[in-house]
């Protein structure tokens, strides 16, 4: 209820309450987003365009859905029309090797673990990914996940137990030891 409000706040002229919504929604929109691009730079710049969209569409906002539901829904439409049209992907490789030699090869090893599931990720088909990073990486339940992907939460059942199901045999066949 509290979104509704701040929403109704912002419409009704209050700049400050806008920024309260950001200010909430911020980090799990950016993770979101770089999550599904994989690009620090990229996935600033979607979040900020996801707002951007978001604060001029309020006024339509039905409020049939939750608002992070509505918001995920616009994060994960830029997103992947951004993808469409730039056609390309990079891997961003994640931090650095610094500290003592004892914590170096842990942190080389998680980060190769990270790198693995990453671009096991990619491989997947899109609403499969979605599916997983929704659930897993978001911690969206079925029926939040559902709203935000558009479709029935025996869609997402599908696309997500087929999903982990094709990344475990991703990760396998690239030497990866997958766990059940």
């Amino acid at each position: 209820m509290e979104d509704f409000d701040l929403i109704e706040r912002y419409i009704s002229g209050d700049e400050d309450s806008i920024e309260e919504l950001v200010m909430k929604y911020q980090k799990q929109i950016y993770a979101l987003v770089y999550r599904i691009t994989n690009d620090i730079e990229e996935a600033k710049d979607l979040t900020q365009k996801t707002f951007v969209k978001a604060i001029n569409g309020l006024k339509g906002f039905r409020k049939e859905a939750s608002f992070k539901t509505w918001l995920y829904q616009i994060a994960i439409n830029t997103s992947l029309n951004h993808i469409r049209q730039s056609k390309h992907e990079e891997v961003e490789i994640e931090g650095s090797i610094m500290g003592n030699k004892a914590n170096a090869l842990t942190d080389i090893m998680e980060n190769e673990k990270r790198n693995y599931i990453r671009k096991g990720l990619d491989e997947l088909p899109e609403r499969q990914r979605l599916a997983i990073v929704l659930r897993v990486y978001n911690g969206l339940s079925c029926n939040e996940t559902a709203k935000a992907m558009g479709c029935s939460e025996g869609a997402v059942k599908a696309h997500y137990h087929n999903g982990v199901k094709r990344l475990r045999g991703i990760l396998k066949e690239k030497g990866y030891e997958v766990r059940s």
